[in-house]
């Protein structure tokens, strides 16, 4: 409770802070570290200047502390920086009163003053990891919510792809920013700096100027608009996407149908084997949710523009085939989406999917999910077995022999996607994407790795080792010794 003579404020007891065992505290927004050495408490910002690392795991000796992360060192009572080139620490005025540590975080202003946003922004330009984790570790210890510095990423990603790079290295960037977001996410807030560092550079490079795309001009119609993108798509023409959906958004009242609408181009038969459009998708659908058309319109509209666009060599034979299979494959799931509901009572042979999806055989592949959605089998369970299918085959193959790690990690990544776009895009979507997920497991029959029902237990020997931490050693050297 805040002391009515004073700015102090009762952050803990004197028994919480035994020496050489630091606690971290928030008062007024901000991450406090508050130490005891040699009888004496100390409070600092929580955050290393340097990158932003909690002080709270560092070390103290001789009045000195230092950053665990990187070594940085600072006077602890005064602040100053014992590392040439780092911002001085903040310090806090302490008072100890009837046990009570008391904290006045509003004795002292900031040393870094308020360069913080420019500062994130010279870091995303520069490509500097240093910059940028030193940038959102100001952010965040000065109240800038995590939502806020996020969103200024979001956007500088959305120019610098928009100006600098195309559907393949601008997908791989916007991977690298969902991720280590959903990453920091499964972290308390206070340990979340090193990924949503690993997101912010993902979302770095050069931002050029670039003419805001003008929408085009009346009279246009939402059936127009989406007739021209189906249209742009086919003919690998971006720029003419991106027109379209510029104007789909100035038309107001068709937000809500733009992403199943690029859910159903991405999933046109001749991009069956384009493994990372349903990924990107479901990312983009996500970036949108979370921030909102505002944020995100140049990002969404010209990375999606630049995926259905991109260039495409002819099918071979094989890939062919499977195309021409999709026109009674959509027939199908059309009369299913209008006559069925799933239901999680449907009888569901597990067994007969997996092989299917590993038969090899092309019509034995597809017809496998036919069969699983004829039955009412629910597409989210179908989506799940496809993605422990992929993991009991990563599983079974040896990590040195690497027979193709990168076609098994696409048909978990892929299986795992279909639900995000079941959700974003509805029943007829969702089951189109099953099979494009399901052309790469038969595209990946060259492995030759055995099916194998998932209820069977991959073995039930007994370890030998006398501890987890020995079987564990056991394990390792195992893998270290396999040698093909």
């Amino acid at each position: 409770m805040p002391n009515t003579q004073s700015n102090f404020v009762r952050v803990a007891d004197v028994n919480d802070v035994p020496e050489g065992t630091p606690k971290g505290v928030k008062v007024g927004g901000r991450s406090i570290a508050l130490f005891q050495y040699q009888g004496s408490f100390y409070a600092t910002d929580n955050q290393c200047p340097h990158m932003g690392y909690p002080l709270t795991r560092g070390r103290v000796r001789n009045g000195v502390l230092t950053c665990d992360w990187h070594g940085w060192s600072y006077d602890m009572k005064g602040g100053g920086c014992f590392t040439g080139g780092c911002d001085d620490l903040d310090t806090f005025a302490v008072e100890v009163r009837d046990r009570g540590i008391y904290v006045d975080v509003s004795s002292r202003g900031s040393k870094r003053k308020d360069a913080h946003f420019l500062l994130l922004k010279e870091g995303l330009l520069s490509e500097d990891n240093w910059t940028l984790s030193k940038a959102i570790a100001i952010m965040l210890a000065r109240g800038v919510s995590e939502q806020e510095t996020l969103k200024r990423v979001v956007q500088h990603l959305g120019r610098h792809i928009a100006t600098e790079r195309g559907a393949n290295d601008g997908g791989r960037e916007l991977a690298m920013l969902v991720n280590g977001v959903k990453v920091a996410r499964h972290y308390e807030p206070d340990d979340r700096l090193i990924p949503l560092m690993i997101a912010a550079t993902g979302a770095s490079g050069r931002a050029g100027d670039r003419p805001a795309v003008q929408p085009l001009p009346p009279p246009v119609t939402w059936q127009k608009l989406q007739h021209w993108i189906r249209v742009f798509s086919a003919d690998k023409s971006w720029e003419g996407i991106e027109k379209c959906l510029i104007t789909l958004r100035r038309l107001g009242g068709h937000d809500e149908r733009i992403i199943p609408l690029l859910y159903e181009c991405a999933l046109e038969p001749f991009f069956l084997g384009y493994v990372e459009n349903l990924p990107l998708l479901g990312f983009l659908a996500e970036l949108l949710e979370e921030f909102g058309w505002d944020q995100v319109e140049e990002l969404v509209c010209n990375l999606a523009a630049k995926i259905l666009g991109r260039d495409r060599g002819a099918p071979e034979e094989l890939r062919l085939a499977a195309i021409k299979m999709f026109e009674p494959i959509n027939a199908s799931i059309n009369e299913l989406a209008s006559t069925t509901t799933t239901s999680k009572a449907a009888a569901y042979d597990e067994d007969a999917l997996d092989k299917g999806l590993v038969s090899g055989n092309l019509a034995q592949t597809f017809n496998a999910i036919t069969d699983a959605l004829k039955a009412r089998v629910g597409i989210d369970r179908i989506a799940t077995t496809m993605v422990l299918l992929a993991a009991d085959r990563m599983a079974r193959t040896p990590v040195n022999m690497n027979p193709g790690w990168g076609s098994l990690r696409q048909e978990l990544i892929l299986a795992s996607s279909v639900r995000t776009a079941l959700r974003y895009g509805g029943f007829t979507i969702g089951a189109r994407a099953l099979y494009h997920a399901a052309w790469q497991f038969f595209s990946d029959r060259w492995l030759n790795i055995s099916a194998r029902s998932l209820a069977e237990p991959l073995g039930t020997t007994k370890s030998g080792a006398s501890s987890e931490e020995m079987g564990l050693r056991m394990v390792m050297d195992s893998i270290e010794t396999i040698q093909v």
